[in-house]
């Protein structure tokens, strides 16, 4: 097994249930009747042995797989397995496409699993979405460790897998320096840090606005506002249309925007690959 000596897997192995970490009704962002009322309800979430939300990987040790790794966005937290990009991608696939995603896993976990994985399958193409840049594992338990930019970016490419297709987790989860360090290395991810605006709920904004805040037209249109003592569910609408029913993790047509990435990324190699390739 990829991860039975990890804490994680006490809790992810043989798990079947309608509920997972944040997809809840209690520790959801948004309220307890948005959660109910959510448009996709009828999905259940299935663990194998292994710790991981797809069939037994133990029919495919030895044999040719893919492999998608990432955190709980690839798990697909708040909705269907077959709404993750991971699932999306299989699609374009013959060989089997395991989904390796662990929910709450830092870069060093996702490089543990991926060294691991290519000890035990014929790996033929490997899909990375990466995870937050402050998680660390520790005592084999997935932590949060806030340390300072340099040393998280430093953290990152240490344990950063060389060769594979890479992307990160979509733009809600990072302020300006971390969204800076990601394109400077050209790491794809969905949105930008400018698009929250877009999606701010005027009157959540007006009840917090502060005497030295810019009004919401003028924030919209790209006024700065020092928002560090509020989190995004204080101000940013409950409903955005990218996210699944925990409001925080990509819904099915986001998820297909990376699994596409990921696919024109694999085709233009492999287009390059065996001479057909047309720039």
């Amino acid at each position: 097994m990829l991860i039975n000596d990890l804490n994680y897997f006490k809790k992810s192995a043989n798990y079947s249930n309608t509920t997972s970490g944040m997809d809840h009704p209690k520790k959801c962002k948004c309220s307890v009747e948005e959660w109910y009322n959510y448009p996709i309800q009828n999905f259940n979430y299935e663990f194998n042995s292994w710790g991981f939300r797809g069939p037994e990987y133990a029919q495919f040790v030895g044999k040719s797989v893919n492999l998608c790794l990432g955190d709980s966005f690839t798990v697909n937290v708040g909705g269907p397995v077959d709404h993750s990009w991971c699932s999306q991608l299989a699609l374009h696939f013959d060989v089997p496409t395991l989904n390796l995603g662990m929910d709450g896993a830092g870069n060093d976990a996702i490089r543990l699993v991926y060294d691991r994985a290519c000890d035990l399958f014929d790996v033929q193409n490997t899909f990375v979405m990466y995870s937050y840049l402050h998680r660390r594992l520790v005592d084999t338990k997935f932590e949060q460790e806030v340390y300072n930019d340099s040393e998280n970016f430093k953290y990152f490419l240490e344990h950063r897998i060389i060769g594979v297709y890479e992307s990160a987790i979509p733009y809600w989860n990072y302020v300006q320096n971390e969204e800076e360090f990601l394109n400077n290395n050209r790491l794809f991810f969905f949105g930008s840090i400018k698009d929250r605006k877009t999606f701010t709920d005027p009157k959540k904004y007006n009840n917090l606005k502060g005497a030295d805040w810019p009004s919401y037209e003028k924030y919209v249109a790209g006024a700065e506002v020092n928002l560090e003592q509020f989190t995004e569910s204080d101000l940013y609408c409950s409903e955005q249309k990218f996210k699944n029913r925990d409001v925080h993790h990509m819904n099915q047509e986001t998820n297909k925007v990376y699994a596409d990435y990921f696919y024109n990324q694999w085709k233009q190699r492999s287009d390059i690959f065996i001479g057909t390739y047309k720039p």
